[in-house]
């Protein structure tokens, strides 16, 4: 009953730094630049009130939206006082007004961020945000946008008013109208950074003047105004390196986390498969998240396919299932040598003690999307195994080696020509 015991806490404690290990990698850095852009994290303002966190106006004694949620008084969804409509994602989201020519004191919001830190010069970020017309509004408009401010926004002090002087980097098509009142509408653009970037602002930037309209509701006449709500705000690095996590094991029966932190954003970029899964442009994806938690029965091999913006990456982790071999695993991975470096017609795989991958008879190669290309039977020979490569394009692969107990060691390698 002892050593049960103690093996069970072994189990677990080597579950723990694993999990540990992998969040050290990807933790450190920031996907989703935007804080809190579900608006789940919530402040107390009075025994009555709730705000987002991380979310304020211009001037922080000014209103700039008031928080809707599923879950929170005093405005529960998805039926309100504003409007009908559930959360895109979680339990809130936010509602404010954006235009308003009937409004005795213009009271106009502009929902401001404080980014998880400043944006860095020269780097380019795919921005996204999903919009909802509220079901009182009279009007829909064109004017909706984003606008990234340095600190010079600190001194602003009538932040309900319009802020025509400030300029959107993101806005949506002039004259097209976001109208909808039933579906969440994604507004996404590109935006190269200065680097002196710390908030973010929503809102309409125009004047009512300058703000085109679309009437759609009579029923609230002679008001005239729309009130907009905003859900799933993100920004992110165009070139975020897609990640999978770090080749590792699993104790057989616990579960492991692979991929990134999960945060509004990115988590909708990132399309996961398990090979040996063909992988096209049509193949469903085992689940669509920044990372996840598996439990796997055998050695195997998962890719995260990570699209931001349309700038496509790929990444690949192995998950080894036998502790008792992982280490004879990593000294083969760590001996095996390929070469040359990049390949052209022919690669050469070599390897000191050949007693180490004697019982590794398979091969299979797959192209930098998970496709498998070739699978054969190999035999190395004087430490040594030759493949002939010619009839594969340049690009990146993944060379798989298996054994008669199915485990799996990877290398990648380069053809260029």
């Amino acid at each position: 009953m002892q050593n049960n015991f103690s093996y069970s806490l072994l189990r677990r404690l080597i579950a723990t730094i694993i999990v540990v290990i992998i969040s050290g990698g990807f933790k450190a850095q920031i996907s989703n630049y935007v804080s809190n852009g579900g608006f789940e994290e919530c402040v107390d303002i009075n025994a009555s009130f709730k705000r987002a966190k991380f979310w304020d106006a211009a001037d922080t004694n000014k209103a700039f939206a008031e928080l809707l949620s599923h879950t929170i008084s005093p405005y529960f969804v998805p039926k309100s006082s504003y409007t009908y409509q559930w959360p895109r994602h979680g339990s809130n989201f936010i509602g404010s007004l954006q235009y308003c020519t009937s409004c005795t004191y213009n009271t106009r919001g502009y929902p401001r961020n404080r980014l998880k830190k400043n944006l860095e010069s020269g780097k380019t970020y795919c921005f996204s945000m999903y919009v909802n017309l509220t079901n009182q509004s009279s009007y829909a408009i064109d004017a909706l946008g984003a606008y990234f401010s340095d600190a010079s926004t600190d001194t602003i002090k009538h932040c309900t008013k319009p802020l025509p002087f400030l300029t959107p980097q993101i806005q949506n098509t002039p004259h097209t109208f976001i109208n909808d009142t039933l579906n969440w509408v994604l507004l996404r653009g590109t935006y190269t950074a200065n680097g002196t970037e710390k908030y973010l602002f929503l809102g309409n930037f125009k004047t009512d003047q300058n703000t085109d309209t679309l009437f759609i509701n009579s029923t609230v006449l002679p008001d005239r105004f729309s009130s907009y709500l905003y859900d799933d705000i993100s920004c992110i690095d165009i070139d975020l390196p897609a990640f999978a996590g770090r080749d590792t094991v699993v104790v057989p029966g616990d579960s492991i986390y692979i991929g990134r932190e999960s945060d509004v954003g990115i988590d909708e970029d990132c399309f996961w498969y398990k090979l040996p899964m063909v992988i096209t442009p049509t193949t469903t994806a085992i689940d669509t998240v920044a990372g996840l938690w598996i439990k796997p029965v055998t050695s195997c091999t998962y890719v995260v396919r990570q699209d931001i913006c349309g700038n496509v990456k790929w990444d690949t982790v192995v998950i080894y299932m036998n502790p008792v071999g992982l280490e004879k695993l990593k000294l083969i991975t760590e001996e095996l040598k390929l070469f040359p470096v990049p390949a052209k017609d022919q690669l050469d795989l070599n390897i000191f003690n050949e007693k180490l991958i004697e019982d590794f008879t398979s091969l299979i190669i797959y192209n930098s999307i998970g496709l498998k290309l070739r699978e054969e039977e190999v035999v190395f020979r004087n430490n040594s195994l030759t493949l002939k490569l010619d009839d594969l394009p340049a690009g990146v692969y993944t060379l798989q080696l298996i054994n008669n107990k199915k485990e799996t060691v990877s290398k990648r390698f380069v053809i260029a020509r």
